[in-house]
């Protein structure tokens, strides 16, 4: 196996997760909202407004098979590309997928100290609540994930688990 696809919770640590991995593994990083923006050259909030959710979540998923066809990468998929249709199913068959299970209230500090739009959370509403439904949404499918990571970071032992397991498959 050689692909690894990250899943979480918007500010789970996906791409900074992804980009230390790859570099320690020396595989590629693919941001699939970045694969998505440079290909559509829209942003996603662009695509979110003009399509609705599921018009994103549509060429969301036309990218996500693209990465299928990779060698040696490491994805961070966006926070809702697991509840999408198989593409669960369709990522634990293509590559290792792994469960960012970051606290609750540390998401909620990265979101306040960041200045990315995400178009499923309103500023009309309490962060708090935004996060612990999309969590309670959400939670069944990141669950799936053959590996789940209860940790706010990621750490050595973190990349010779995943090495490990990646070379039992």
């Amino acid at each position: 196996m050689d692909k690894i696809y990250l899943l979480g919770l918007p500010a789970s640590g996906k791409s900074h997760t992804g980009k230390w991995l790859s570099h320690k593994m020396g595989w590629d990083f693919v941001d699939l909202d970045e694969l998505i923006e440079k290909n559509e050259k829209k942003s996603i909030p662009q695509i979110f407004e003009e399509l609705g959710e599921e018009g994103f979540r549509k060429i969301e998923q036309k990218y996500l098979h693209v990465t299928f066809s990779y060698k040696q990468c490491v994805v961070s998929c966006g926070g809702g590309t697991p509840v999408w249709d198989n593409n669960m199913e369709n990522m634990s068959i293509n590559g290792l997928t792994v469960y960012l299970n970051t606290e609750l209230a540390e998401i909620e500090r990265r979101l306040e100290e960041s200045h990315i739009e995400r178009p499923l959370l309103s500023q009309d509403k309490s962060l708090h609540k935004q996060i612990s439904d999309l969590n309670e949404k959400r939670r069944p499918y990141y669950s799936r994930a053959k590996v789940i990571w209860n940790r706010n970071e990621p750490t050595e032992q973190f990349f010779r688990s995943l090495d490990r397991l990646l070379s039992i498959y």
